[in-house]
């Protein structure tokens, strides 16, 4: 409640000890702890004057889906793929770790 961030990383490390202890499947787990991301509408490496506001998103089951939902909030093409913060394009969502900073960018970029 008080936003402690090392009492919030030592429920999340226990529940995972937990989840591992005593495994469920995936899709209970993340419904349980959906994870969510924070897509930008630009490559990581834009200068700072072409950058622009992003938005939080749950990371769904499937890359398309998390491409389609972010193109259409941002309000860019569908033709695109998503970038980690080093320029690695990621394929697959369970690649995302929570809170996770992404960028949506045009394929030919």
């Amino acid at each position: 409640m008080s936003g402690n961030k090392n009492l919030i990383k030592l429920l999340e490390d226990a529940k995972s000890a937990q989840l591992t202890e005593f495994p469920f499947p995936q899709e209970i787990t993340d419904k349980v702890h959906p994870k969510k991301c924070t897509v930008f509408p630009f490559h990581p490496w834009d200068p700072k004057e072409q950058r622009r506001n992003g938005i939080v998103l749950w990371v769904p089951h499937t890359i398309e889906e998390l491409i389609k939902t972010a193109a259409e909030q941002i309000g860019i093409s569908n033709d695109s793929c998503i970038l980690s913060e080093d320029a690695g394009k990621i394929i697959d969502v369970s690649m995302i770790k929570d809170d996770q900073k992404l960028y949506l960018v045009d394929k030919t970029h």
